[in-house]
């Protein structure tokens, strides 16, 4: 794979005494040269690179910003092709050709977002523009897939087309998955109308045109009793051990997710209570609105803590996934590997108590907000502690019920003889 790295070009020197900042593209001992904005001298730059002594430098820590952004921008196109060329990178990273190729719209919002530190929309973008030029590639025998085809026929063949593929040996992609892909097209669309790049009479969906599958869900929260055996299970290793722990602190923590539980910190502790700040809204904040959770700190949390706590002077986080040290890219990278493995210790815990339901540890929060639902504790409360910004998304929440209340409210739909 191809190497990238910003440098400082010494080789020429400009007449206000500084160098220009160029990024090197390097593959197989030879190496292209991308031109930036910027130059500095050699102790500027040092400083640049440290970061020392910038907080009153607003220029030293915008240039410090957009250089990152350039490096990640080509960084993210090294990984994204499948042969590596220096004609094709230049291609991408120039942006040259028709701008109006939905691949390369998708993968430029990946490279946006991943910049900005909003990793998992930016993998999703990725994802949909590997997988529609995939598209492209089979059946037009192209690697792009230019906006003005895109019709609502057009994407009703794409569907079935990603419904049928295989790209993981037996395994298709699921509706889920293409509903996902779906939106984010249409998001592309809404942004290309909104710059007046496109008419809104080619806007391919809505009523009459392609209408977005709605995956079925046909999963369900936990009940009381299924809760209660998992509580009780006696792990066998210590990583069924953390799965339980970090699963029912979920559960017992306002449904907390674990990127949430990963995050806090001993600082977020008080004597009988903690709060939080939810990192899926965090961008979402309003001038008026409370954004922190706050939950009780019951003796069964603090045993989960006490048994996971990071016994380090000077460690920031409570439980051990993550570090002060790493970067934003990386911290999200070691939460998804730790919330794979949690997952995998679920589902075999769940076949040893006989729970005949694929869990992970989403299955918490829907438990969370169903089991208090059914105890008739009040919907506004439950939607406090889920930090959701209106009710009706904590309504979809409540959408399942456990099969025996189910039960009880049809028995009252007619009267019982005597």
């Amino acid at each position: 794979m191809a190497n990238v790295a910003k440098f400082l070009d010494k080789r020429f020197e400009l007449a206000d005494g500084t160098y220009r900042v160029r990024i090197r593209v390097s593959h197989q001992r030879k190496s292209i040269f991308l031109s930036t904005p910027f130059s500095f001298s050699e102790k500027d730059y040092s400083k640049l690179l440290t970061g020392r002594n910038m907080n009153n430098d607003a220029d030293m820590q915008r240039a410090k910003k957009k250089l990152a952004e350039l490096e990640d921008k080509a960084n993210a196109i090294v990984k994204d092709l499948d042969v590596f060329s220096f004609e094709a990178f230049k291609d991408r990273y120039e942006q040259k050709g028709d701008r109006l190729d939905l691949v390369s719209l998708l993968f430029e919002e990946s490279t946006k977002l991943r910049v900005s530190g909003k990793f998992s929309n930016a993998n999703i973008y990725l994802s949909a523009s590997r997988i529609l030029k995939r598209f492209a590639e089979v059946k037009y025998n192209k690697q792009t897939f230019p906006v003005a085809n895109i019709t609502p026929s057009e994407l009703e063949l794409f569907q079935k087309w990603a419904e049928s593929e295989k790209p993981e040996g037996d395994k298709k992609y699921s509706t889920t998955t293409v509903s996902i892909c779906m939106v984010r097209i249409q998001k592309i669309f809404n942004s290309l109308i909104a710059a007046g790049l496109i008419e809104r009479s080619s806007y391919p969906f809505g009523e009459g045109k392609y209408i977005i599958p709605q995956p079925v869900n046909a999963k369900r929260p936990l009940d009381l009793e299924e809760i209660m055996a998992l509580y009780q299970y006696e792990p066998k290793t210590t990583v069924e051990a953390f799965a339980k722990d970090m699963f029912m602190f979920s559960y017992l923590a306002s449904g907390m997710n674990m990127a949430d539980i990963f995050r806090l910190r001993n600082s977020d502790i008080r004597k009988d209570y903690f709060s939080f700040e939810r990192e899926k809204t965090k961008s979402k904040k309003t001038r008026n609105k409370t954004v922190n959770v706050i939950v009780e700190l019951t003796p069964e949390l603090q045993d989960i803590i006490d048994r996971n706590k990071v016994y380090v002077i000077g460690s920031e986080y409570v439980f051990k996934v993550l570090n002060s040290k790493m970067s934003a890219e990386k911290k999200h990278g070691a939460t998804s590997v730790a919330i794979a493995a949690i997952n995998r210790s679920l589902k075999s815990i769940a076949k040893k108590i006989g729970i005949n339901e694929d869990i992970s540890t989403y299955y918490a929060r829907h438990s969370f907000a169903t089991i208090l639902m059914g105890n008739n504790v009040p919907l506004a409360y439950i939607s406090q502690q889920l930090n959701h910004a209106d009710l009706k998304t904590t309504q979809n929440y409540l959408s399942k019920f456990p099969q025996q209340q189910a039960k009880q409210y049809n028995a009252s739909l007619l009267k019982k003889s005597n």
